[in-house]
């Protein structure tokens, strides 16, 4: 039985099965790719994308629709209404284009990395998507089974099912870009484009749905005919789950959300469901990859079994196993990243699939690379290349203990999940990668500046991405626009220039004034050089600063600041790896530090890690009062609050076992002060604060 026939009876061979038992579902990662045989950009950056799939087969589904434009495609002009119908949904303007579950992603598919498909996937689904198909070599018949785990929330839901040919090979290209090879191609939407009104089943209970097609046997090679189910919420156009006929016969599922917050000490606990939907015994490979502090440790339980990172076991047929995966967190802050993946022994037409989660422990700076595809569309280079020159800036400001790197994506889950209460400080490493910024990532960056914390952001060609249209190549839209200039306080001019060659501070500027001149330099070629010139765009209730300039007489400026005196904000338009000098690239960061007012002297435990007792205080700057998160107070002991001559000006007494104390200062002159928690004479933690009423 070939592979093909096997999964479409696949539904067939799991009835029977309780799928109540399986509380959550696994995320299938849908993206829809826009793209065309005589466009070539697509023939650069397609090769990209189609690689990562063939490492997920069994936990990506991913539709190819071919435009009418710009040239000549015969897969566009075999069905070219429903193309366009799906192009119009989503507003599509140019080619490659790609939207991952709908709303959750949107660029180029040279964007697309392994462990963006495993961050999509990471946190548990309410609907199961089960789809199969019967025929009788005229027409087929596809049986979608949506089976509701939970409640979702109310919405105008519709379901779709898009048939496609597994792969189309051509022997000569049959358009002007080169491209033979087309995997996963649109055939037609069923039952319309328009789709069915979906209404979930309670919870415990599926809905079904039926529809038919005739197959095409003049054009279509129908062994390789499939289809992929999606429920597709109208109104925000996100992909609430899909399936497909040609989906594994068994699921790696998560059971709660995949960032979490802990403290030294903690056991945090991850579960999963390992299922084998299928009507015979198989064998599978767990593993688990860890990627944390040294004295952190992993473990994971199955049937009552403890294993530190793989095992090779059976699961029976229509059944389920559950696994627990325990973090043992030490002393040491840190952000630990765990990789799970399963996989079948039996069956290698599919590879593992994969989850990502991810603990934060007393972590201060954040260090938070940008996902996306790389601005020449090759991936020449990725922000992670130029990661350290934060690092070493932050290690010389003094805070390398408390300083860890992400990627935007698990920040944004980490935002969601309420997981960054312990980061003040946030360093958006963009370097050159498109969207530079996102609805997602504007609503994370916005709500942590309203809650008083501080942000750094760098990168070439971000204030262009922010303010041109997807026509035009960019990705505006209301909301990051608005983030840019009523956040960034800044205003994009121009694309830049090979004038743009030299970073000049304002010399009156008092945080950054006394910083050096650095040439500006192409960093990825002299092919791709385009520092943005910028301005400052004023916003209400914004104080915002020029701080550095390209040119002599300071009329083209390149890095500017804002408050609002809750939040601080640094925003250079050259990205720290164009600026020439790596000493004042480093300065920059440093000095940001320091204006953020992340000062910190902490006490050191007996294995010589700094041991935090008091968290940057917020709003900071202060206005009328401030309050400071407490944490280790195990006994009576006393906060001061101290000028820079070491007088004290207030004395607040806090109580063993307090998590916070809010202290008014409003008797304090604007300035810069000290605060200090002391416990029988010694002074535990030192930290900076600035009053400004």
């Amino acid at each position: 039985m070939t592979k093909k026939l096997h999964f479409l009876f696949l539904v067939t061979l799991i009835t029977g099965i309780s799928c109540n038992a399986f509380s959550q579902a696994r995320k299938y990662v849908m993206i829809e790719h826009f793209t065309q045989a005589s466009c070539s950009p697509c023939a650069q950056q397609n090769p990209v994308l189609e690689n990562l799939l063939k490492v997920n087969r069994g936990s990506v589904h991913h539709v190819a629709y071919h435009t009418s434009w710009p040239g000549v495609d015969p897969m566009n002009a075999y069905n070219p209404t429903q193309v366009a119908d799906r192009v119009t949904y989503y507003g599509v303007s140019g080619v490659p284009d790609c939207f991952m579950l709908g709303n959750q992603f949107h660029g180029g598919p040279a964007s697309f990395t392994q462990n963006m498909i495993n961050d999509a996937a990471s946190d548990p689904d309410s609907l199961r998507v089960l789809v199969n198909e019967t025929s009788d070599g005229v027409t087929r018949t596809v049986h979608v089974k949506v089976i509701t785990l939970n409640t979702i929330p109310t919405a105008n839901y519709k379901i779709r099912v898009a048939v496609c040919e597994q792969v189309i090979n051509y022997t000569t290209p049959p358009g002007s870009n080169g491209e033979k090879s087309f995997p996963d191609v649109f055939r037609k939407m069923i039952p319309s484009s328009s789709g069915d009104v979906f209404t979930p089943a309670a919870v415990g209970d599926t809905a079904f749905f039926t529809y038919t097609y005739t197959l095409d046997l003049t054009h279509w090679d129908t062994t390789r005919i499939y289809s992929n189910a999606f429920i597709q919420n109208e109104t925000t156009k996100e992909i609430i789950n899909s399936g497909s006929s040609f989906d594994p016969g068994w699921e790696l599922a998560p059971l709660q959300n995949a960032f979490v917050a802990g403290l030294p000490g903690d056991l945090k606990t991850f579960g999963f469901s390992l299922i084998n939907f299928k009507k015979t015994d198989d064998n599978f490979r767990i593993k688990v990859l860890s990627d944390h502090p040294n004295d952190w440790s992993t473990s994971f339980v199955i049937n009552g079994i403890t294993y530190m990172d793989s095992v090779d076991l059976p699961i029976t047929a229509k059944s389920s196993l559950l696994m627990n995966m325990s973090v043992m967190l030490g002393d040491r802050p840190g952000l630990g990243n765990y990789t799970i993946s399963m996989k079948s022994l039996s069956d290698t037409s599919y590879d593992p699939q994969q989850l990502n989660t991810y603990i934060i422990s007393e972590i201060h700076e954040l260090i938070v690379n940008n996902d996306g595809m790389w601005g020449d569309g090759l991936g020449t280079y990725k922000p992670s290349d130029f990661q350290q020159i934060y690092v070493n800036a932050l290690a010389y400001a003094g805070n390398a203990d408390y300083q860890a790197i992400t990627r935007i994506g698990p920040l944004e889950k980490g935002y969601a999940n309420n997981a960054l209460s312990t980061v003040w400080n946030y360093y958006f490493n963009v370097s050159w990668t498109f969207p530079a910024l996102t609805d997602k990532s504007v609503a994370c960056f916005t709500s942590e500046l309203n809650a008083g914390k501080n942000l750094f952001i760098s990168g070439q060609d971000v204030g262009w991405d922010a303010n041109t249209s997807e026509s035009g190549g960019g990705h505006e839209t209301p909301n990051v626009l608005s983030f840019y200039n009523n956040y960034m306080d800044a205003d994009f001019l121009s694309d830049g220039d090979a004038t743009n060659n030299q970073l000049i501070a304002n010399p009156v500027d008092s945080v950054f004034g006394g910083v050096g001149t650095s040439p500006v330099i192409a960093a990825y070629g002299s092919a791709n050089f385009y520092p943005d010139q910028i301005q400052l765009y004023n916003a209400t209730n914004v104080l915002g600063y020029e701080c550095f300039y390209y040119n002599t007489a300071h009329s083209k400026i390149s890095g500017v600041r804002s408050t609002n005196r809750t939040w601080k904000l640094v925003y250079m338009a050259p990205a720290p790896e164009m600026i020439g000098d790596t000493t004042i690239r480093r300065d920059i960061i440093k000095i940001s530090h320091d204006w953020f007012g992340s000062t910190t002297v902490g006490v050191k435990t007996n294995n010589g890690i700094t041991r935090d007792y008091m968290s940057v205080n917020f709003p900071n700057p202060a206005g009328n009062s401030t309050t400071v998160l407490l944490s280790n107070i195990d006994k009576d002991m006393a906060l001061e609050i101290v000028d820079m001559t070491g007088r004290i000006l207030i004395n607040s007494a806090v109580s063993s076992g307090s998590t916070q104390v809010t202290l008014d200062v409003q008797s304090l002159s604007n300035g810069l002060y000290l605060y200090r928690l002391v416990n029988d004479g010694n002074t535990l933690q030192t930290r900076m604060m600035q009053v400004m009423h």
